[in-house]
């Protein structure tokens, strides 16, 4: 085992070092089940108590769905933590869950107390919103002495949640604090210790019991409508929740037994005084239905004595509609051990069941509420502050990466390394150092014979490039004026000189390449569009549209416009001294020169410089 420090006390070295001994030492990095809740794991262990003399202990696998009885856990144990170790190893085998669970959500139900405060600012109005609550839950969580109306609270030996009033009126009450005793604690801090030292995820939660109740009445009483009050008994106390009509929560008590009575006194001044506050009942009005009671035991006693002290309150005070409801003898609860309805809001698939059913409850916003986000963020044993000071789990896994990327930089420095001796001691003991004079001259006139006839092959491929096509040429001429274009070419000459060989940089000596000048002359008469036609010549981009044309027709790369190569244009035009505007078509028939206004002189240069891939070697390749 080592110690974890909290990360904000470190420098960000420490925290780096402590991250990698998280990753070393546990199986955080690779197990996903020490960041997920209790609730989501496949393997549970439910732990209810009511202040009795025993612990209903139950195991749970979602996998199957299926409960089984836990292990025996002893008061003490609860309390004090001893003997955990013999608990959490017999319920890591296959005994309770039928296989070997690789991680373990510990769930402890509070039976046993159900302290309520009030809140400051929970007062419903109309700008007041569901942001404003989630505020205060957290607010409460982090410091309850601000969020409370009693400033003297002991955080050190209670956690307090939220619990929100769905249906809260204009200037009532929208929400009030849960209490529930941290003496439980140590025991819960010896399971996590454990599964640290183990390297096994156990995640703790810690619940109110009453609620979980009241969450659970879609799946005990699909049928079950609103407006009425739900009251639950337990051993110390009795927790009586009011619903509207709608089936939404509008107001907790929590009324405590005194002595070893089995009912709280005044039960009965209480449930009226409740059922008015709330407006399920309207006193006086004619015709006015008394209000309804759904009254929850496991105990048949309680459930007797509720109903005679309330039915003699009805013939004597105020009427009141009485319904009871037996845990023990649900059949919904009849595979959960203890008959405990806390555990039923945990079965994932009579939640979606009834989530879908006709249950009227279903349709109000407390009790999906309930099921998908009170239970899950109100755990009264604060987990987040305890994950905190570990590693996240995207933390740990680019850890993983970065160590990896690490050693395989490390191997391939060392694979370099080796490769560069191997390559060292392979030229060492290379047969040529062992190579007398003679063989040595013998080598190196072999190597100048290959070098010389490769310069010849190389002098040759380039004397043979193809530079100027005949066929080429004639494509040049029509791409310059295509059919129908109103011209007359009366001479076409093509020409190629070999440029000036450029200066060598060593004195005496001719470059290794000359370049070359390509030469277009046209002579003849056009029209005005001709014209216009050889005047776009006069524009670089003309020309370089045209020698472009000319590549792609004939693929001949000679053509291919490039920076390199300049092409110029030279254009002088002049009158047709034999055109005659009324000439006929006998006249153009004898002498076409009449049917032109112009003519013309083109000549274009193409000049490729010495660097040009199809310059003229100047070395003899023989």
């Amino acid at each position: 085992m080592f110690t974890i420090v909290d990360p904000a006390e470190l420098k960000p070295a420490d925290v780096y070092r402590q991250a990698c001994l998280v990753n070393s030492k546990t199986s955080r990095g690779r197990d996903r089940g020490w960041y997920q809740d209790p609730f989501e794991l496949p393997f549970q262990w439910h732990l209810w108590f009511d202040g009795g003399r025993e612990v209903c202990s139950a195991t749970f696998s979602r996998q199957d769905n299926r409960w089984r009885p836990g292990p025996v856990l002893p008061l003490a144990s609860l309390t004090t933590g001893e003997g955990v170790a013999d608990l959490l190893g017999a319920l890591l085998t296959a005994t309770h869950f039928g296989q070997r669970p690789k991680a373990l959500g510990v769930i402890l139900h509070v039976a046993d107390e159900f302290a309520m405060a009030e809140v400051s600012g929970g007062h419903a109005t109309v700008a007041d919103g569901a942001v404003d609550l989630s505020i205060l839950h957290y607010n409460l969580i982090d410091d309850p002495c601000e969020v409370l109306v009693d400033h003297e609270v002991s955080v050190a030996t209670t956690s307090w949640r939220l619990l929100p009033f769905w249906g809260a009126g204009p200037e009532q009450e929208r929400c009030a604090a849960i209490a529930l005793s941290r003496s439980r604690e140590a025991f819960l801090q010896t399971l996590l210790d454990l599964g640290r030292e183990w390297r096994v995820p156990i995640r703790v939660a810690v619940t109110s019991a009453p609620v979980e109740t009241l969450a659970a009445l879609p799946l005990l009483q699909p049928g079950l409508e609103g407006g009425r009050l739900v009251a639950v008994t337990y051993v110390k106390f009795t927790a009586v929740f009011a619903i509207t009509a709608s089936g939404e929560l509008r107001s907790v008590r929590s009324l405590l037994h005194r002595g070893s009575s089995l009912l709280p006194s005044g039960l009965g001044d209480i449930l009226w005084n409740m059922a008015i506050s709330a407006e399920l009942t309207r006193p006086g009005k004619v015709g006015a239905a008394p209000p309804q009671v759904l009254l929850i035991s496991d105990n048949p006693v309680v459930l007797q004595t509720a109903t005679k002290e309330l039915e003699a309150y009805s013939l004597s005070r105020q009427p009141i509609a009485l319904q009871t409801l037996e845990l023990s003898a649900q059949a919904a609860l009849a595979a959960i051990p203890g008959h405990r309805p806390e555990f039923l809001v945990y079965e994932s698939a009579q939640v979606e069941f009834a989530r879908s059913g006709p249950s009227p409850l279903v349709r109000s916003q407390t009790f999906p509420t309930l099921w998908s986000d009170w239970l899950v963020k109100c755990n009264f044993f604060d987990t987040v502050k305890l994950d905190s000071v570990y590693p996240t789990l995207p933390d740990l896994r680019l850890l993983r990466v970065s160590t990896l990327l690490v050693y395989l930089l490390g191997a391939v420095l060392l694979g370099a390394v080796g490769h560069g001796f191997y390559s060292l001691m392979t030229a060492m003991n290379h047969p040529s150092w062992n190579l007398t004079p003679q063989e040595v001259k013998r080598t190196e006139a072999a190597q100048a014979r290959i070098l010389a006839e490769r310069r010849q092959i190389d002098v040759t491929s380039r004397l043979l490039l193809p530079r100027s096509k005949g066929w080429s040429t004639l494509e040049f001429l029509l791409q310059i004026f295509p059919e129908d274009a109103g011209v007359r070419v009366d001479t076409f000459t093509y020409n190629v000189d070999a440029a000036r060989p450029a200066a060598s940089a060593v004195k005496g000596q001719v470059a290794a390449s000359t370049g070359f000048v390509r030469t277009w002359v046209l002579r003849g008469v056009a029209t005005t569009q001709a014209l216009e036609l050889l005047n776009e010549l006069n524009a670089q981009r003309g020309r370089a549209e045209l020698f472009q044309r000319v590549a792609k027709a004939t693929g001949d790369p000679s053509y291919q416009p490039d920076p390199t190569r300049l092409i110029t244009v030279t254009h002088t035009q002049g009158r047709n001294p034999k055109f005659d505007a009324a000439a006929g078509p006998t006249e153009i028939g004898r002498d076409p020169l009449v049917a032109f206004p112009f003519n013309f002189e083109v000549t274009v240069s193409q000049t490729l410089s010495d660097k040009d891939p199809l310059a003229l070697p100047t070395d003899k390749p023989f």
